[in-house]
């Protein structure tokens, strides 16, 4: 397909160029080409500046003319200049430079049409690494980079390297632009950038990882585009860059933009995957919108199409609009993200959008699973929510402030963690003909938070109902919650800070465990409130009588590479109604877990240990789930947990007395070692490290610590690689560990 691309391009200019014989001249600057050229620039390594800012190699009112750099290499020295300068011209081609190097831009075109540049590697330019960019700025306060074009038409920027610089491509006041199969990567302010250009193509270019490294990357974009419209942007890599996409049209809101965006992965963004404002009828397909901080952020758009996306593991929201009106969101993958869709009015409203609020959505087809939040709509009007899957979410479908005409209605509800509905305003929401996992009028209104709850809320009328299952309610725990065929799921919490984090996920390990058949391990990138639930499975509904039951006992090991970091761990118990009761522990248990087993004891009534504190309405007697609920300090991490079952007090008090135990973390080690004790009486600790020679190497601890964990942080930097033993002596009690110090 590239071949006979690349035919097609050059039959347009074999069309347009008079047949002319090739001319080999040797670079110098101020070189003037007239039309009808065909330049073949002698090979080699020129090192010449641009002293006159005007170019070495000038084309102006000139037509049908190639220059072809085969095997020349071009060092313009200071970053200043343009190594060809091209203006008012037609059907001029650039081919085949090998290297155009420290220029402020490579290749700088004005007022010309029918360009191509093609084949060639304009790469560190003019760079810069910090500083706040403007959006706004024209083409006179380019940055520079590979390529500016200003007041073109009809330029074609095919199978170029640009990279290492400010801009790959720079198109100002352009139209019917064709970039394509270019590598942009590693630019530091636009891969590609876009200033009031129509009518343009942009497409199969690598534009990832575009990024000022020493300032907010919020001002960075692979892809920018101020107030261009009617483009097409398909199958572009634009991910792991400040923003993938940025576009805004901001005063100029009323020109519709009908941009199509397909294919394009803008995944990894520490801001936005893609950021839309005050922009009208653009269209968003099968976008990859992942792993950043927002999936799609449109402010103040209208009009917008967004369908059969991606849009997973952002750490804030997936899909976020202030102010939007008339936006359809249908289709899309909206899986493990804080919210999923967020609908609010922001206050105050932007300057000259007084009159704006957020209106008309159609929220339609799409796949909810494992949000925080599926939906929230803050004063927002107009909305319907139909033919959505919500799979166990912790919460669905969440309103507040003024809403009005808002419908639910056709959608799958598989059993959120708390609510399915709750409605927190005060005006009533129809939410009739939706379908419910499982058929229980009880069970159902249990999942709906409204006016039943709340008086001065209003009604969600989601009467009649019909059911897929009859449940079957199970009144006593299973003897291990941590086997299968439990469900387990983790939820995420909104992290602004975080850069690009990796997915959470949650999967039971046969491999890593300590009783049964596996255990279930958590592995997380943000370390920000990570949460491991228990869920029941098929058509079983948990509501357990824990009344009798005096303990809940559990295994924990945790990794982190930031030894110390964990910043609490707690632990809850609810109901179907969003009450529970939380455990907080006060005492170091993740890092006491590093790299070893521990089990611990929750009493279902709480102690000084493990404090209890009671939200909502909430009974032992009437209990549905189960979660750990962890902190890192935003440091990823990895958990499991195993043997998870209620135990009744006897049961504990039967167990015998812990052991003295004692581990190091890691091991090998190569700065600092973790001691894991355990000692079941007050003892006076002593920790010594020999080499294989039986000489002492280093005296770690002497102390007096009282019974129970503690975890003894030791550095071993200074010591020198190879294999030690360390002796710990407690009282009666003693071991030998051999640890191994690497670098």
């Amino acid at each position: 397909m590239k071949r006979i691309f690349t035919s097609l391009v050059f039959s347009w200019f074999i069309m347009n160029v008079t047949v002319m014989s090739q001319i080999y001249l040797p670079l110098t600057d101020n070189m003037v080409i007239s039309g009808n050229s065909m330049i073949k620039v002698a090979a080699g390594n020129y090192i010449i500046q641009d002293a006159g800012q005007d170019g070495l190699i000038q084309i102006n009112n000139a037509s049908n003319v190639i220059i072809d750099g085969d095997s020349v290499e071009v060092n313009g020295v200071n970053y200043s200049g343009y190594a060809i300068r091209i203006n008012n011209s037609d059907h001029i081609q650039i081919k085949n430079f090998t290297t155009v190097n420290h220029f402020y831009y490579a290749v700088y075109i004005t007022n010309s049409n029918h360009i191509l540049i093609n084949n060639c590697n304009f790469s560190y330019n003019k760079v810069d690494s910090s500083g706040w960019i403007s959006v706004w700025t024209g083409y006179t306060s380019a940055l520079g980079g590979g390529v500016m074009a200003y007041n073109c038409d009809s330029i074609n920027v095919y199978g170029n390297l640009m990279k290492y610089q400010n801009d790959g491509v720079a198109l100002y006041n352009c139209k019917k632009a064709m970039i394509h199969y270019n590598d942009f990567a590693w630019n530091t302010s636009y891969g590609i950038r876009m200033y009031f250009t129509d009518s343009s193509s942009i497409n199969n270019n690598n534009c990832a990882h575009v990024n000022r490294p020493l300032t907010d990357p919020s001002d960075c974009a692979a892809l920018l585009m101020i107030v261009s419209n009617v483009n097409r942007v398909e199958f572009n890599d634009l991910s792991y860059s400040g923003d993938g996409v940025f576009l805004g049209q901001y005063q100029y809101s009323t020109i519709p933009n009908n941009n199509y965006f397909a294919y394009n992965d803008c995944s990894g963004s520490p801001h936005n995957a893609i950021e839309a404002t005050f922009a009208d009828g653009n269209v968003y397909k099968h976008n990859l919108c992942n792993e950043s901080q927002y999936g799609l952020w449109l402010g103040y758009s209208f009009n917008s199409v967004v369908d059969s996306n991606q849009i997973m593991y952002n750490t804030v929201s997936g899909i976020a609009v202030d102010r939007g009106i008339n936006n359809q969101f249908t289709n899309n993958w909206i899986v493990q993200n804080p919210q999923g869709v967020e609908l609010w009015e922001g206050s105050p409203p932007a300057t000259g959008y007084t009159g704006f609020t957020s209106h008309d959505y159609r929220i339609d087809s799409n796949l909810f699973e494992g949000n925080s939040l599926a939906i929230t709509a803050s004063s927002t009007d107009h909305m319907l929510v139909r033919d959505n899957q919500f799979i166990k979410n912790y919460e669905a479908i969440y309103f507040e402030g003024v809403t009005t005409q808002d419908t639910i209605t056709r959608n799958l509800f598989d059993r959120s963690l708390t609510f399915d509905m709750s409605n927190n305003s005060a005006n009533d929401i129809p939410a009739v003909g939706n379908l419910f996992t499982i058929n229980d009028t009880s069970f159902i209104s249990a999942k709906i938070n409204d006016k039943q709850d709340t008086a001065s809320h209003g009604s969600i009328f989601w009467k009649p109902f019909t059911g897929m299952a009859a449940p079957v309610y199970d009144y006593t725990p299973p003897a291990e919650l941590t086997e299968y065929p439990s469900t387990w799921y983790t939820y995420p919490e909104i992290c602004w800070w975080l850069g690009i984090p990796e997915p959470m996920t949650i999967t039971f390990d046969s491999v890593v465990k300590k009783t049964g058949g596996a255990s279930v391990h958590l592995v997380t990138g943000t370390g920000w409130y990570n949460t491991c639930s228990y869920r029941d499975t098929g058509n079983i509904v948990a509501r357990w009588d824990l009344s009798n039951y005096g303990y809940l006992r559990f295994w924990i090991k945790s990794t982190n590479t930031n030894l110390g970091a964990f910043q609490y761990f707690h632990v809850r118990i609810g109901n179907l109604s969003g009450g529970y009761f939380r455990y907080n522990s006060t005492g170091s248990i993740l890092n006491q877990s590093l790299g070893v087993w521990k089990q611990y004891t929750v009493p279902l009534y709480g102690n000084a240990s493990w404090p209890v504190e009671y939200h909502g309405n909430i009974s032992l007697s009437d209990i549905d789930y189960v979660e750990v609920c962890t902190d890192s300090y935003g440091v990823g991490y990895e958990l499991w947990l195993d043997g998870m079952e209620f135990l009744m007090a006897t049961e504990v008090e039967a167990y015998p007395m812990p052991e003295f135990s004692c581990e190091l973390f890691p091991n090998p080690a190569s700065d600092i070692i973790q001691l894991n004790l355990q000692l079941p009486e007050n003892e006076f600790v002593n920790i010594d490290c020999f080499d294989l020679s039986g000489n002492i190497a280093a005296h770690l601890y002497g102390s007096q610590l009282t019974a129970g964990e503690h975890v003894l942080p030791v550095g071993v930097r200074n010591f020198t690689p190879g294999i030690y033993i360390v002796q710990i002596q407690a009282g009666r009690y003693s071991g030998i560990r051999k640890l191994s110090v690497i670098r």
